[in-house]
């Protein structure tokens, strides 16, 4: 990509503001981005880990669903749902081995893609790099680390409550990330049926810690919202 691109300034921002390239210098992003492409996926586009196994993708804007699916039963889980300033596919970085996942826009999604081996030749010029990068591993393993205890440990009901409070903006109070994500998409981020994401919104109508508005929820009661989900307090 040039300096021509309409987009140029706004695409080397968003790699500024990613997690993924806190440290980098903007000498060293911009040159990254000179090595990148733009590309536009319409929203329900969905590609396999084959067909981005080769690529290294920034997000400038729009969400992503990263999920596993049973061919025999029809049932997914959602990994991640990734946002503006994440980046996939990082296992794609440590080796070569397939990583068998999907992925899912589920709106309209803005990428920047760089090949595989340019990234690491990137990675591999600009040490100071290594830290945010490092710590982002770190987070995404964690999450990992998090859900895979939860669906052991906890209920249904406690999984959900969870994720609304990790997705609540402290300052607003409003959901982020998942704010209008339908039931079946929240119930593949907590391991579970529609049905049962449906029944237990119902029960947290009840006891006034959400309320539903045009299929989006509201938190109305962060400390009832709290109990239910350190199983203090079950409605």
């Amino acid at each position: 990509m040039t300096t021509e691109n309409i987009h140029y300034n706004r695409y080397l921002k968003a790699l500024i503001r990613s997690p993924f390239l806190k440290d980098s210098t903007p000498e060293s992003l911009k040159l990254l981005l000179s090595y990148m492409q733009e590309e536009r996926w319409n929203a329900k586009n969905f590609k396999s880990s084959a067909e981005v196994s080769a690529t290294f993708y920034f997000i400038v804007s729009g969400r992503l669903k990263v999920f596993k699916s049973n061919p025999g039963s029809g049932r997914e889980h959602t990994v991640f749902v990734l946002s503006t300033g994440d980046v996939f596919d990082v296992l794609s970085l440590l080796d070569a081995e397939p990583h068998d996942v999907y992925w899912e826009a589920l709106d309209v999604l803005k990428v920047l893609k760089i090949s595989v081996p340019q990234m690491r030749l990137w990675i591999n010029e600009y040490p100071i790099s290594h830290k945010a990068i490092l710590y982002y591993l770190g987070e995404r393993m964690r999450q990992l680390m998090d859900v895979a205890t939860d669906v052991t440990l906890h209920s249904t009901l406690v999984r959900l409550a969870s994720l609304l409070l990790k997705n609540i903006n402290g300052e607003t109070r409003k959901l982020e990330l998942i704010n209008n994500l339908p039931n079946d998409e929240i119930a593949g981020l907590i391991g579970t049926t529609r049905a049962v994401v449906s029944r237990h919104i119902q029960e947290l109508k009840r006891c006034g810690a959400i309320s539903v508005s045009r299929k989006k929820i509201n938190v109305k009661n962060l400390e009832v919202l709290f109990s239910i989900a350190e199983e203090k307090y079950i409605p």
